[in-house]
């Protein structure tokens, strides 16, 4: 028996409705199939960089630090930020030939083949306001084919040949066999095939989504990995490695660039230097051989020393002038500019790199822009603003640092001049002569310095080698990133099973049923005086009728005879069942017994027990027939039988009067129990007299009906006509439970090789 508030009870709903939970998982399974069929797979390829410090390149140069204008920045979000780049991303898509992309129709999902096609297309833009176009490719026969798309909200339709060009809206296709791939897809041609053309801006802003991903691993540690996914998995290996060797190239490049550069000026610097340097020699000459002079004094050593040093600082200051100069150039001839790396590095004034990181922000905002709106897009144009808005501010902190260069210049000049007029005291052709060697030894320290300079330049840009290096490049992926199969089918299977678990819930509160006596005890004050379990076919009900019978015996005088009416709220309750099994098994316990079919609707008790009298209880009503001729022997013993008889007038009218009282008083007087069977009392009131003047009235309630209506049912018949003696009796349980109501466990013993429970082997059979 099921305790309110048990567990056994908590979980009856889904014991009851396990079928609900079961549809439920069926559904989501084949929900969760139809979607993993029709997803389109997405492969995820990697790649590895290692990003290092300029300062550490073969050569070990030292040529950026020494010119003292830039600082190297090694920080790995710089690098980050250079791999995310719209420009870098471009220059790698022309490494590929991705910008056609073939699809193939298939029965429910176009998927898009790579080098699978068997066609390829060539093409030329001529419109610079061309971004894609898509064609359907539709094969007809020999070297023809018809290919349709949509222009200016039209559909067009054209015929081709392999070979030649077909032009629309600035652009030119020629469409190619591939023989390799034409001789297996042969026999699919007529399938649907269709290929879509993009611009280089086009395609960037498709492929530069979510699926484009460039994670540090590390602050602190400078490798960057590049992810990239896509449905195509050669497709997502190629673009990712493709980042990576253009990223390592276009490094190479600027660093060549660079050096370039600063070998030129170097050169035009040796060139100025190296006709001082003569001057300077022949004047030392010239002064030596007519003041006939031999040695320097030594007491101007250190003055020359002092005076080297502030010289080489004011050539120093004028290469950077001259390298911020090229700067500024660069910026006014430059769309894009990227200042990172170890061609630029980071101005040591701090206006200077809080300027380029700004710049590189903007930057990063208008390529995001980029893939979602066309150049023409005014938030396109007005980050294009604050671009060319940050670039005039990066000029002016140029500008800024080029002043405070020019301060500083003027304050060596002073110096250089104090340390001069240290000389003024000094006899005339000492002076002189210090002053001719000092100009000698400057532009000789100034000249050896710009030739070891040019050297370490020279070096560089022959050195074909970046800082950076790839640590690993992407394979072509096996196994998809998404969807993942095990994650959608335990998602699709737990959902099916919790909507399975509230859709059993759901029902099983929403609308009540009974199933047990403990759901009838909840609602109504009737009490349950037994169950009838469901039998099968040619099973025995000795068992739950006997234990029925006894409890009706057992509360009442056992020499007093017993009017015992049965109904039920509606039809199909199985009072008709009851009423026959309770008077066969009172006759089989020695009590003599009459079943009175008085449902003359829907009689059912003449067919069960072969009556063939045609006088029933209508024709006794009606004054047709006397009480006596109606009544039937059957062939159970002690069992007799009054039928619903033949008459089709209908007698509904004639029960509430004294005849009724009449027929159960001569009844009462010659049997043990007289056993009413009567019609549903939802649709009839032919029970209600009769339930009225019987000891004893049986309320057939069936399993899974709907326990609100039947109870609101029993309860008001039993209100409006003050009865005493109403019960129920639970009828088709589908739970086997012994005389008292509990489950009993089942003992199995074995019958001639069958399995038969214990205690029904010698019960009675009807």
């Amino acid at each position: 028996m099921r305790s309110p508030g048990s567990l056994q009870s908590i979980l009856y709903p889904l014991q009851k409705r396990w079928y609900l939970i079961v549809i439920c998982i069926l559904l989501s399974g084949i929900a969760a199939t139809r979607y993993l069929y029709m997803a389109t797979a997405q492969y995820q390829a990697t790649a590895t960089l290692r990003i290092e410090d300029a300062h550490d390149g073969m050569s070990g140069s030292n040529l950026y630090r020494d010119f003292d204008v830039f600082k190297v920045n090694s920080k790995v979000q710089t690098e980050v930020e250079v791999l995310k780049s719209r420009s870098l991303f471009e220059r790698a898509l022309d490494r590929l030939d991705f910008y056609v992309e073939y699809y193939r129709q298939g029965e429910l999902k176009k998927e898009e083949v790579y080098h699978a096609a068997p066609f390829y297309v060539d093409f030329t833009i001529a419109d610079s306001s061309f971004r894609s176009l898509s064609f359907d490719f539709r094969y007809d026969a020999g070297e023809k084919f018809k290919i349709s798309y949509e222009s200016g909200g039209r559909s067009i339709e054209k015929e081709g040949q392999f070979g030649q060009p077909l032009c629309e809206k600035g652009l030119c296709v020629t469409i190619k066999k591939d023989e390799q791939q034409w001789k297996y897809h042969r026999s699919k041609m007529n399938e649907p095939w269709s290929f879509t053309v993009y611009s280089r801006s086009a395609l960037s802003a498709k492929l530069m989504g979510p699926q484009f991903l460039v994670k540090a691993i590390d602050k602190d540690v400078n490798i960057v990995k590049l992810y990239y996914t896509h449905p195509v998995p050669e497709k997502a290996s190629l673009l990712v490695n493709a980042i990576a060797e253009t990223y390592i190239s276009q490094g190479i490049a600027d660093k060549q660039d660079l050096a370039g550069n600063t070998v030129d000026f170097i050169n035009q610097q040796i060139a100025i230097v190296g006709r001082e340097l003569e001057a300077a020699r022949d004047a030392i000459k010239s002064y030596r051989i007519k003041n006939e002079i031999v040695n320097i004094s030594q007491e101007t050593e250190a003055t020359y020393k002092t005076l080297g040093e502030l010289e080489i600082q004011k050539v120093d200051i004028g290469m950077q002038l001259t390298v911020l100069e090229n700067m500024s150039d660069y910026l006014r001839k430059n769309k894009e500019i990227k200042f990172s790396g170890p061609e630029y590095g980071t101005v040591i004034d701090q206006l200077f790199s809080e300027s380029v990181s700004r710049l590189n922000g903007k930057m990063r905002e208008r390529d995001d822009l980029l893939r979602k709106y066309t150049a023409d897009n005014d938030r396109v144009r007005s980050a294009e603003a604050e671009i060319a808005q940050q670039k005039a501010y990066l000029v002016e902190s140029i500008n800024n640092t080029r002043r405070k260069l020019l301060l500083k210049q003027d304050d060596l000049y002073l110096a250089i001049d104090d340390q001069k007029a240290t000389f003024k005291g000094l006899p005339e052709k000492e002076s002189t002569l210090q002053e001719l060697n000092r100009n000698y030894f400057l532009f000789e320290k100034v000249y050896n310095f710009l030739i070891e300079k040019r050297t370490e330049a020279i070096i560089t840009k022959q050195v074909n080698v970046s800082f950076n290096r790839i640590l690993e490049s992407a394979d072509v992926p096996i196994e998809a990133v998404a969807p993942r199969r095990d994650v959608i089918w335990g998602v699709a299977l737990f959902l099916g099973l919790i909507l399975g678990v509230v859709l059993a819930y759901f029902r099983h509160y929403t609308k009540p049923s009974v199933n047990t006596p403990e759901d009838l005890g909840k609602d109504s004050t009737i009490p349950v005086i037994g169950q009838v379990q469901q039998f099968r076919k040619d099973e025995p009900a000795y068992k739950a009728f006997t234990a029925l019978s006894t409890r009706i015996l057992m509360n009442k005088p056992m020499d007093q005879s017993l009017v015992i009416t049965v109904t039920s709220t509606r039809k199909g309750e199985g009072k008709s069942f009851i009423a026959a099994q309770l008077a066969r098994t009172l006759a089989a316990q020695d009590k003599k017994v009459i079943l009175l079919d008085l449902n003359t609707h829907f009689p059912r008790l003449g067919e069960w027990f072969d009556t063939r009298n045609s006088n029933g209880i209508k024709e006794v009503y009606l004054h047709q027939s006397s009480l006596q001729d109606a009544i039937q022997l059957t062939a159970i013993p002690n069992l007799d039988v009054v039928s619903a008889g033949e008459s089709d007038k209908p007698i509904g009218h004639l029960i509430a009067t004294t005849r009724t009282r009449e027929i159960i008083a001569e009844l009462h007087t010659q049997y043990d129990a007289v056993i009413i069977d009567t019609p549903e009392v939802g649709e009839y009131t032919d029970a209600i007299p009769f339930v009225k003047w019987s000891d004893l009235n049986l309320y057939v309630v069936r399993a899974d009906s709907d326990r609100t209506e039947l109870v609101a049912n029993a309860e008001m018949v039993k209100e409006e006509y003050r009865l005493e003696e109403v019960y129920y009796v639970l009828n088709a349980m589908k739970e086997k439970r012994n005389h008292t109501g509990y489950i009993s466990p089942a003992k199995v013993k074995t019958i001639k090789g069958k399995k038969v429970p214990a205690q029904l082997t010698n019960l009675f059979m009807w």
